[in-house]
């Protein structure tokens, strides 16, 4: 029998596979809920718009079938294919970059920050930093990359 972790890598495999031709990406993987009813919730994403639900339908159809052929749970499962939404995480450098101009909100790592957290718009990315204007006061500001903590899209109203 397969753990959690080598059943999430297989699904990952193939569905980073079936992603890749449909011109997808696979943003994340969740396995939740109870051994009698599990929820496989994955999410999809594309390079340069947003996920629509023509998308993760089409997704879903492509990947289900394999799911139901491999039998991966002992008992029933449900298939949620999903958008990373508009307020998506945001991981790392590559992001920053996908997403400049956008508002964003940054934790910062360290409890002793002045502003621990920041909501702005990214400004420019360089190999070890970011630049991000504040929202609210139009302040530039510098941050190393490594003193990211967490930071996501904000929906700007």
């Amino acid at each position: 029998m397969l753990t959690n972790k080598e059943i999430k890598q297989l699904i990952w495999e193939k569905a980073d596979n079936v992603a890749s031709k449909l011109g997808l990406e696979i943003f994340d993987i969740l396995i939740k809920g109870s051994n009698k009813n599990k929820i496989l919730e994955i999410v999809i994403d594309k390079a340069d718009e947003y996920v629509s639900i023509g998308d993760c339908e089409r997704f879903s159809k492509a990947f289900d079938p394999w799911l139901d052929e491999i039998d991966l749970f002992d008992k029933s499962y449900e298939l949620v294919v999903s958008s990373p939404g508009l307020d998506r995480k945001l991981r790392g450098k590559k992001d920053y970059e996908r997403f400049k101009g956008k508002l964003a909100k940054f934790i910062l790592k360290g409890k002793e920050k002045k502003h621990p957290v920041l909501i702005g718009y990214i400004e420019d990315v360089s190999e070890d930093q970011i630049k991000i204007t504040e929202k609210d006061s139009g302040k530039l500001f510098n941050i190393d990359l490594i003193e990211i903590d967490k930071a996501n899209l904000e929906i700007e109203l």
